[in-house]
């Protein structure tokens, strides 16, 4: 069995699992069945599916496991409670402001206990994370380990941020959280969220795949001293470790012991990065090739030729309109295209922001890349930008400038575009199976 994932500053320029085969036959006759259904909200549906085949199937329920990757964003720097020093106010842009704030204490009302007085814990839902404290798992993590030493674990809450919550004293959170609730999934449905992200990496160099290191033409953009095209990455190579680890036989059972005796399965894969790429002229033409090829060596990896893949885009600055200064306007994707020689203006030079952004959304574009079939949902996150002056941190902008909503939205987004990639996953096997058996049918007749 294969099993088989990564965060931020360009030198201040500067979601794994396991084998996740077909669905099984229960949830997509389940889908076949609501399928008439035509006023019924896809994600209540999806949600419902889920509980309805667990419930069908004790003997053989499921931890529905996602692997979330990417650098220092996906580690999560949205700050939780920070206060002024000075005046002891809560700051802008920190969960908890936006829990009081009138203008968005309904969108993030679901994250608080009011009985406890304290952050709500979602106990269906697991946390594991490669860091804790000072340890950040940079040669592998120790697994199974001794839990916030050796890595970071426990129920979904506040605090699984950079260094989890060991490490920033739970004030501190990535898009795991908004992850969670995003899926919507209901209260008997386990879920392990494996979280493997380390900051300041690249996909043309830590995180590349090893389809990238064997293109049959060479990688252009990938070149000798400042590129070994032929080197898979090390955080590549360290994310599918971890999830070996993880999902070896019984070691989930081992580290979350109420999730014993239950069948871990491969749901879906999240990617949440882009700064480092787009530090890099050739990294930034490079991406959506990298991306492309990222995807099918997971899904090979764990033997899961549809499995659902969510990109969430980069979505630094936000919606811009650097797009119409491009120069030579079909220098990203025309007849002419170099990928190296545009320009957007003093905004986005190079284009690079905003081409990392069309990348991402280009690897997620099955008319550009038939190869991968299906399941390939890429969320939108600039409308998430906040400035500094609505954020805790006035000066790291590549962190989102530290904005708890940009991190909790930006996960949301994520759940909710893993749910329709999984959707899609089913309806697919569904028409494959479909025209196996009116193929099989057809050849019957013949005879």
């Amino acid at each position: 069995m294969k099993v088989s994932v990564v965060s931020s500053v360009c030198l201040v320029s500067t979601i794994l699992l396991s084998t996740v085969g077909t669905a099984s036959s229960s949830l997509v006759g389940s889908i076949r069945a609501a399928a008439a259904s035509r006023n019924t909200n896809n994600d209540t549906l999806l949600s419902s599916l889920y509980s309805a085949n667990a419930r069908k199937n004790k003997n053989h329920e499921k931890v529905l496991v996602f692997v979330l990757a990417g650098q220092s964003n996906m580690e999560g720097h949205g700050e939780v409670n920070t206060t002024n020093t000075t005046t002891s106010k809560l700051l802008n842009g920190t969960l908890m402001y936006q829990l009081l704030d009138p203008r968005t204490r309904d969108e993030f009302g679901v994250l608080w206990d009011s009985s406890k007085s304290n952050w709500n814990v979602w106990k269906n839902i697991k946390m594991w994370f490669n860091e804790a404290g000072t340890e950040m798992g940079n040669n592998g993590s120790k697994i199974p380990g001794i839990p916030n030493q050796d890595y970071s674990a426990g129920d979904l809450t506040v605090g699984y941020g950079t260094g989890g919550p060991v490490g920033n004293g739970n004030n501190f959170i990535g898009p795991e959280l908004g992850f969670g609730i995003g899926l919507g999934f209901p209260k008997d449905q386990r879920v392990l969220i494996i979280k493997t992200a380390w900051g300041g990496k690249s996909i043309a160099h830590d995180f590349r795949p090893p389809s990238s290191t064997r293109m049959a033409n060479g990688d252009p953009y990938c070149q000798p001293p400042d590129c070994d095209p032929t080197q898979v990455g090390h955080y590549y190579q360290m994310m599918i470790q971890n999830v070996n680890r993880i999902m070896a036989p019984g070691v989930i059972g081992e580290m979350y012991p109420d999730l014993a005796n239950l069948d871990p399965e491969i749901a879906g894969f999240g990617w949440f990065q882009g700064w480092n790429d787009g530090c890099s002229l050739n990294d930034t033409a490079a991406y959506e090739t990298n991306m492309v090829n990222l995807i099918q060596d997971l899904r090979e990896e764990w033997n899961a030729p549809h499995l659902p893949v969510n990109i969430a885009l980069s979505g630094f600055d936000g919606f811009t309109n650097v797009e119409s200064k491009r120069q030579p306007q079909d220098c990203w994707d025309g007849p002419n295209a170099s990928k190296i020689n545009c320009d957007c203006g003093p905004q986005d030079h190079g284009c690079r922001r905003i081409d990392i952004v069309l990348s991402q959304f280009g690897a997620a574009n099955l008319t550009r890349h038939p190869e991968l079939e299906c399941c390939v949902v890429a969320s939108e996150t600039r409308g998430f930008w906040r400035e500094a002056e609505y954020s805790p941190n006035k000066n790291q902008g590549y962190h989102f400038y530290h904005n708890a909503e940009t991190h909790f939205l930006v996960g949301k987004a994520m759940g909710r575009a893993m749910v329709k990639a999984i959707s899609e996953q089913q309806n697919y096997i569904w028409k494959k199976e479909k025209m196996i058996s009116t193929d099989s049918t057809i050849h019957q007749v013949e005879k």
